[in-house]
């Protein structure tokens, strides 16, 4: 790795681990609270890098700047060049292109009509970082096209702008408080680009994964605020907010876009070193099919974490759930005719919530296994569902330039919107990438993803979809310190 490329790596450790006051046990970073402090971690970088916390979290102090400098005591000189060099001589860039073709074989509904796609794309982008004293930040962007082939009769070929963005904020504004705002967004027609960070845990203001819609460009957008007040050195207090959307461009589908809203508060007390608890309460509005169908869940959550030893840490948490939903149903309808008037339909329900992760890492190997149960948004086109999800992610290093990792998720979606009765989503998918450092500035990597979902949505048949694609991708970055 070039020393230069270190500072650009320095923002995702320090984003991912917690702050100065976590030495006292109180890793906020590693609570179950409802997974909602763990939505901004530096594994949701498009990268999926889990290993980069593991990268030079000592050199901060090393990059720190020992504070503000005099940069003229007479107001009418001119401030010297010196000046600028205090602001940038923390800053790091990296630039990147990036080259990929993708080739996968779609069966809705059975191999008799099958056919290929093959998707290339050409890009490029970049990635900025700054830490100062009491602030850390970090932009990322990566955008360019995509080309598209069709092995279906009378298709054509066509070409699509695909886009990505990642931003995280990290401020220590006063001994006590620290904000922390991350963003994720992503725009696309790969129908894998959404599943390629299986290898992390999903997280409580992520939404669940993509229903897969072949030839369909998607739209994701995932962001946080956490503030929170460190009371002393046991006890902390977290209030959080979060949005999410998910959009189909140029779709039949765009009628059943999704937006998901989240705010809440915790309170966690570390016991020791190694055991932290609390609670908290939260709310989600979630809005589905552009009012068709909106519920209200609040949620009243007990979590505790515990450091089995310095490799191993078990999350879990449980709690109540009340849901309130209003949807707009069809008044009659009559098959072959179609459905006449509409009105209101209002439901409330009770459930119980629970989830938990465990994160396991060696020398050489990490694993990361997550579970949940809850009321939540659906993903798209289901509206609010009930929800079992698991998800197992695993990397290793096979030597020093050759590297291993895979996913796998099980998603079990069952609506709970009148707007969509009975609609369901049984999902399994899978990923496994083997990477390789080819010199400083190139590394490339190889994939296989696989889907495979039954579903029902907006219609009474339920069908069967099928994905199985490889793809190849080749990429060179450069990466330097701007005061330096």
């Amino acid at each position: 790795m070039k020393p230069q490329l270190g500072l650009s790596l320095v923002v995702l450790a320090v984003l991912s681990v917690p702050h100065a006051w976590s030495q006292t046990g109180s890793d906020q970073s590693q609570s179950g609270s409802a997974d909602q402090s763990q939505s901004g971690s530096a594994d949701q970088s498009q990268n999926g890098s889990a290993g980069q916390s593991q990268n030079g979290s000592t050199d901060q102090s090393q990059q720190s700047s020992t504070g503000p400098q005099v940069a003229y005591t007479n107001s009418e000189q001119l401030p010297p060049l010196t000046m600028l060099n205090e602001v940038t001589a923390n800053t790091g860039i990296q630039l990147f292109m990036t080259t990929g073709a993708l080739m996968d074989y779609n069966s809705p509904g059975g191999s008799s009509h099958g056919y290929w796609e093959t998707l290339g794309q050409f890009g490029g982008g970049v990635n900025i970082t700054q830490i100062r004293p009491t602030l850390v930040w970090n932009f990322r962007y990566n955008g360019g096209v995509s080309l598209e082939a069709l092995s279906l009769r009378g298709a054509s070929n066509y070409s699509t702008l695909y886009q990505s963005a990642s931003a995280n904020i990290l401020w220590q504004f006063s001994k006590r408080w620290q904000l922390a705002v991350k963003d994720n967004y992503i725009y696309t027609n790969d129908p894998f680009e959404p599943y390629l960070t299986l290898d992390r845990v999903p997280t409580f203001n992520d939404p669940n994964p993509v229903i897969y819609i072949p030839q369909a460009v998607v739209e994701l957008n995932v962001g946080s605020v956490n503030l929170t007040y460190q009371m002393t050195q046991r006890d902390s207090l977290t209030f959080t907010g979060g949005e999410s959307f998910q959009r189909y461009i140029n779709s039949a589908l765009s009628a059943d876009n999704s937006y998901m809203y989240t705010a809440g508060s915790d309170y966690q007390h570390a016991f020791s070193a190694k055991l932290s608890a609390g609670g908290g309460y939260s709310f989600t509005a979630l809005d589905y099919g552009h009012g068709l169908s909106r519920s209200g869940i609040q949620a009243i959550t007990g979590f505790a974490s515990y450091q089995l030893n310095p490799n191993m840490l078990v999350t879990g948490w449980v709690g109540p759930e009340y849901t309130t939903s209003k949807d707009i149903v069809p008044t009659f309808c009559f098959p072959g005719f179609g459905c006449f008037g509409y009105h209101a339909v209002y439901q409330a329900q009770w459930n119980l919530a629970e989830g938990a992760t465990f994160g396991w890492s060696g020398t050489r190997n990490s694993l990361r296994v997550g579970f949940r149960h809850q009321i939540s948004n659906g993903g798209g086109l289901l509206g609010t569902v009930r929800l079992y999800q698991l998800t197992v992610g695993y990397r290793r290093p096979l030597t020093q330039r050759w590297n291993f990792s895979a996913g796998f998720a099980y998603n079990n979606s069952l609506s709970i919107s009148q707007y969509n009765n009975n609609g369901f989503l049984n999902l399994l998918q899978a990923i496994v990438t083997f990477s390789r450092q080819l010199s400083q500035s190139w590394n490339g990597s190889v994939y296989y993803a696989a889907i495979h979902e039954s579903q029902r949505y907006t219609v009474p048949q339920s069908s069967t979809v099928g994905i199985n694609g490889v793809g190849i991708t080749l990429r060179y970055s450069w990466g330097h310190s701007l005061g330096r």
